[in-house]
């Protein structure tokens, strides 16, 4: 089975709920292209043959390649989807009971409603993939268990395909797998959205949360792996082109881990994380510590809180031509808070050599099959998410704003992308 042409890939990186950063990014890609055209921004259905995204980036995998939004749109259906966060006291008290901050239900809700809206039906599968260049939208959920993920598709795997063992398994149905179970599936993390739970092919009922959050997922090997199973390692690709947000940053993390923990040792979890990121064995604390924290019993607050809303117009706007003001930075976007234990640091500094040795894997894999292939790869995010966003970067737009397109380095890498797209 041979594509129509060279492939284009498009990761989504996750990290938290963050996707505005990923977006303005993406922006950035189309709006140049257009202009090197000489015609209209491009949607990013009409420039990818494949969309994948886990978390976060999940959503945007789906919203972009399986709804064909334009960015603008879609940055403006991403602030309708922040807003399900709790809008008073009480009721995040509810979810923090729960050790969670985002109400599910409620987003189900949503994206169902999103799907009669857009007109594309309730279900992940594509009836009329012809209609735009992305035939492939790729969903991966982690299993609460840690021991991998399963994959949602937005197409059907031709009987010729060499799935590996471990991206194999799929719904039960997967022609009537839901996009809202899709959605559900893909985000479930810890601290953020209670567990979700799926029926399996032959796995039977599977339950999906990310219980190794902050650490980083490596979603392109497993769009490459998919694509390489499909169409078979002689494959040509043009680019393939990871987006996300950067890493967590760590006092953001603590303090998820702080405030969505009630009843939970907390102080043994911030070790824990410490201790597994380093790749050595433990053994579980006690939940006998002094440090859990106990809800209050009552609590009052007014309700009539002011919730972040784009205006109408806001999908016709050219968000690319915000004012920015002027800056001295001339790095990629840093931890903007000097607070933090040394312990943080090397937590911090342990994700990046994760993350590193993912990008060495991707560019491994690529050199094996291609003359040059690490060449084909590109990572267009900060090496970290500005702090105060990593919860909803809903409520820092503006931040997020003027230090993504202020990045030398994302822009020059910008360029590099655009110049293999046209």
């Amino acid at each position: 089975m041979e594509p129509p042409q060279p492939m284009r890939i498009l990761t989504i990186d996750g990290a938290g709920l963050q996707g505005i950063s990923t977006l303005l990014i993406l922006n950035a890609v189309l709006e140049a292209i257009g202009k090197q055209n000489g015609g209209r921004k491009p949607r990013p259905c009409d420039v990818f043959d494949t969309i994948a995204g886990i978390g976060a980036g999940g959503w945007l995998a789906i919203l972009l390649g399986r709804f064909r939004m334009d960015i603008s749109f879609c940055l403006f259906k991403w602030y309708k989807i922040g807003r399900i966060k709790p809008q008073s006291i009480p009721k995040e008290l509810r979810l923090r009971l729960k050790h969670c901050y985002f109400d599910t239900d409620r987003l189900i809700e949503e994206v169902e409603k999103l799907t009669k809206l857009c007109g594309t039906g309730e279900y992940l599968f594509e009836p009329n993939p012809e209609r735009a260049r992305t035939r492939h939208v790729i969903i991966a959920a982690s299993k609460s268990d840690s021991k991998g993920y399963n994959i949602f598709r937005s197409y059907e795997v031709p009987n010729s395909a060499k799935i590996p063992e471990r991206l194999r398994e799929g719904p039960a149905d997967p022609s009537k797998f839901k996009i809202s179970s899709a959605f559900g599936g893909t985000d479930a993390s810890k601290y953020f959205t209670p567990e979700w739970k799926e029926q399996m092919e032959s796995s039977g009922m599977v339950k999906f949360r990310d219980t190794e959050f902050p650490k980083p997922h490596n979603i392109t090997e497993l769009a490459l792996d998919e694509m390489w199973a499909i169409y078979g390692t002689d494959v040509q690709f043009s680019v393939v082109v990871n987006i996300g947000p950067g890493l967590p940053n760590d006092d953001d993390v603590k303090q998820m881990a702080r405030r969505y923990s009630w009843g939970l040792d907390t102080t043994a979890y911030l070790t824990a994380m410490s201790i597994e990121l380093s790749g050595t064995s433990h053994e579980k604390s006690s939940n006998k510590a002094s440090g859990s924290i106990a809800p209050p019993d009552d609590v009052k607050q007014d309700d009539n809180r002011v919730a972040f809303e784009l205006p109408d117009n806001t999908e016709k706007q050219d968000l690319t031509s915000t004012p920015i003001p002027d800056t001295k930075n001339k790095g990629s976007t840093g931890r903007t808070s000097t607070v933090g234990s040394i312990k943080g640091s090397s937590r911090d500094a342990k994700l990046k050599e994760r993350e590193k040795e993912m990008e060495q894997d991707i560019k491994s894999k690529l050199d094996g099959f291609y003359p040059s292939g690490s060449q084909l790869y590109y990572r267009l995010a900060p090496a970290n998410a500005l702090q105060g966003t990593v919860r909803n970067d809903s409520d820092a737009a503006s931040m997020t704003v003027d230090a993504i397109l202020n990045d030398p380095r994302i822009r020059s890498s910008i360029d590099e992308v655009v110049k293999r797209l046209t």
